[in-house]
Order: C-alpha cells, then structure tokens, then sequence
C-alpha cells in the first residue's frame, strides 16, 4: 500500500501573511469602522513586524495604557516598555499622531493672517498632537498679522522656564517678525500658568523689546483648548 505523503505544514509568516491580506482588504472595503480597538493596533503593528504574530502585542498596549487614545498619547519610552515594543514599533505609533499635527498644519499654508486671540489660539493647538513631554513654539508674524512661521524653539523641558531667552531673539530675528506669540503645553494637562511661567514671560517681553519685536502673547495649549495669558489679564506688565 502507497504511503500517504504528508502536507507540509505552512510556515508561521505565510499564515501571518495571509491574515494580514484579508486585514488590508477589510480595511480597503469598510474603512477602520469594521476594525475593533485590538485590530487597529494589530493592523499598524505588522507595517513595524512583518514575520510576527502581533495581536498578543495589540492586547498588551492596550492592557498597558487603558485605552486606544492613550496607547498614542504616551512617550516612546513608556511604549517601549511594554515588552516586544522596540524602537520602530513606537516611532510608528508616533508617527501616526505627528502625521496628523502635520496634516492639520498644512491647512495654514500660503498665506494666513491671524487677527485674533480665537483665531492664534486654533492655530496653536494644531501644532500639539499629544502631552508626552513639554515643547515650546513661537509664532511669528509680520506688522499686519500674516503667519511667517511657527516653529519648535524646544522640547523636553521641565517648564518653559528652560527656554533660554536667547532663543526667542534668535528665532524672531531669523523669521524677521515684528510680532511674536510664544506658546508651551504642560504635560499634567492643566491650563494654569505657573508662577515661573509668568514670571519668564515678563521678562520675555522686555527681552523681545530690545530688539524691536513685540511678544503680543503667551498661550498655554492642548490638542483641544488653550489658555491665552494676554486675553487672561495676565500679561498686564
């Protein structure tokens, strides 16, 4: 009697492969609203992971941090000590709310004017896509208010208070602005300025002034709201 020839069994990428296809395909047909939390993540794991089953990953981050709103709102240090995380997983993960900072900002482009604390102050949230660590911009614009540039003076900082005042001149003096607003967010999420931050603001003015350079504002931002330190009566110095 002739020996059944055994099927040899897939090798664990081909099987990955193909879940993965018919992930692309759901996703092309019906778009994130046919995907569950865990399928998100596991959809953008495996552009990191490519030879990995990564839905017991998924689970972790979102065991790790609660929610799917916070896995992309946590630093990648705290992302890559959820084991199996490594450097390129996280980066990715930030990417996707870097991306779409990036994308908001390009609705500015070309030339924007902004007359108001409403509308600086919208402006400004745009360029916050999460509160993993403190940064600080400055806006800069010309005598009639059109945006020349708003750009990350630095991040990383315990408080704004780390900025060094030099900064702000180099920055205003390079966009040739004769109007600047300075914004940080506060990672604790809260949109009280502290004492330091008023503080430095004071004497930011009188720095800006030396070299003919209004500092017409101070906001404290989130992805969602903003405090205006000017609008506040903060700023009556």
């Amino acid at each position: 009697m002739e020996k059944q020839k055994r099927t040899p069994e897939q090798k664990p990428e081909q099987l990955h492969s193909g879940h993965r296809d018919r992930m692309l395909e759901l996703y092309r047909g019906n778009g994130l609203s046919a995907f569950s939390d865990v399928q998100v993540l596991e959809f953008l794991l495996s552009y990191a992971i490519p030879r990995r089953d990564v839905n017991p990953l998924a689970h972790k981050l979102l065991q790790a941090f609660g929610s799917l709103h916070r896995v992309f709102e946590v630093s990648e240090q705290q992302l890559m000590q959820v084991p199996g995380i490594g450097k390129r997983s996280a980066a990715l993960i930030r990417l996707y709310s870097d991306l779409l900072n990036r994308v908001e900002l390009s609705r500015f482009s070309g030339e924007t004017y902004l007359r108001s604390t409403a509308e600086i102050g919208a402006f400004l949230c745009t360029m916050v896509s999460d509160q993993r660590e403190e940064r600080a911009w400055l806006l800069s614009m010309d005598a009639k208010c059109k945006v020349i540039e708003c750009r990350e003076i630095c991040h990383g900082a315990v408080n704004v208070v780390n900025l060094p005042p030099r900064k702000l001149v180099e920055a205003a003096i390079l966009a040739n602005a004769s109007v600047v607003v300075l914004a940080h967010n506060h990672t604790s999420g809260t949109m009280l300025p502290s004492l330091e931050d008023l503080e430095y603001t004071k004497a930011a003015v009188h720095t800006m002034k030396a070299v003919d350079v209004a500092l017409a504002d101070h906001f404290i931002i989130s992805p969602r709201t903003y405090l205006s330190m000017r609008a506040s009566g903060m700023m009556e110095f």
